[in-house]
């Protein structure tokens, strides 16, 4: 009999919602049964509820019960091996200069609390990338954890054939080159860089940007930024074959997803030389990476993609292959069903 795992994923407004969607189907193509339980939101904030909302022997007829470090530590008293992800930590001192002051509240006093005792209690830490490892040992000292990268759907994000740009993913314009963000309007994401990045650029370069989860509907912050909304997962594929470059300024990831969904189309990235994003694109051969903050270095670098096609389908050739041999379902799959395995004795 295969092995059933439940995950309990509160709604989330991030990379970490659709992370543990990604997991369940590539686990389920890697053989096994997994339930993906949908919380309300608010069980993001008092995990602890959780089994008391559940109803009596909710958990029986699963082998593995899983949730990211926010919520796992909650998952704990049924006898079954209990798996958390861990895919950023807010604790990270890089991420305090751009977080609010209710924000640092919260992460000190409730977050850090909440990662620190999943990452204690879990039978498997499960880290998203070699730099989400290094800070789950650094800031708690566990260092048997199991490195898992995040995974991309390779059959559902494709480049278009010989690349070519699509022109039906993204509202018409009149620019030349097309580049796209995707993420939230937050300052950890560097969404308020953008328009000074659209400054030093040639007037024939647009921009969209999706409309995320966090952050007020406001008009464009520059008269060359559209907003797409909040596009599905068709859309988005639409949206990444419709770009010349996928521009992300963010200055902290604990993987990036937004790079490596762009990389499966074909399409290169300009990012920031921060966290768990050099593991993902490759400077110099499938994007840039940019010092953080750095907007003319982001421009530069933008602008040497947009002057050059032939670059451009270089790099989009190879952040294609990177994806498809190292971010795959495959390996998403494979790597859970070997902790689940071992967890289990099978």
């Amino acid at each position: 009999m295969s092995i059933r795992p439940l995950y309990l994923s509160p709604v989330g407004r991030g990379g970490v919602d659709f992370g543990i969607q990604n997991i369940a189907r590539a686990v389920r193509r890697a053989g096994l049964r997994p339930e993906l339980l949908r919380l309300p939101e608010v069980y993001n904030f008092l995990p602890a509820l959780i089994p008391r909302a559940m109803p009596d022997g909710w958990w029986r007829s699963f082998d593995v019960l899983q949730g990211r470090s926010r919520v796992a530590f909650s998952l704990k008293g049924t006898g079954l091996p209990v798996v958390t992800t861990v895919h950023h930590l807010t604790t990270d001192p890089d991420l305090q200069p751009y977080s609010s002051f209710a924000q640092r509240l919260f992460y000190r006093l409730v977050e850090a609390r909440y990662d620190g005792l999943s990452v204690a209690d879990a039978d498997a830490v499960v880290c998203v990338s070699r730099f989400t490892q290094r800070q789950v040992e650094q800031t708690y000292g566990r260092a048997d954890s199991t490195l898992i990268f995040d995974g991309i759907d390779t059959a559902v994000f494709v480049p278009t054939p010989g690349l070519a740009r699509r022109d039906d993913g993204l509202p018409p314009s009149d620019g030349r080159i097309r580049l796209l963000f995707v993420g939230n309007r937050t300052r950890r994401k560097g969404f308020e860089l953008l328009p000074q990045i659209m400054h030093l650029l040639p007037t024939d370069y647009v921009l969209y940007y999706t409309g995320g989860f966090q952050g007020p509907a406001t008009a464009p912050p520059h008269p060359r930024m559209v907003p797409i909304g909040s596009p599905d997962r068709e859309g988005l594929v639409a949206a990444y074959q419709s770009c010349d470059i996928l521009l992300f300024p963010s200055r902290l990831e604990g993987f990036g997803i937004a790079p490596a969904e762009a990389l499966a189309c074909g399409r290169p990235v300009v990012t920031t030389n921060a966290s768990a994003l050099p593991e993902v694109v490759d400077d110099g051969l499938n994007g840039f990476l940019v010092a953080r903050d750095d907007v003319r270095g982001y421009a530069e670098r933008v602008r040497a993609l947009g002057e050059d096609a032939a670059l451009r389908r270089r790099f989009g050739e190879h952040g294609r292959e990177k994806v498809a041999t190292s971010f795959g379902y495959d390996q998403l799959g494979a790597g859970f069903r070997a902790l689940y395995e071992r967890l289990l004795g099978r």
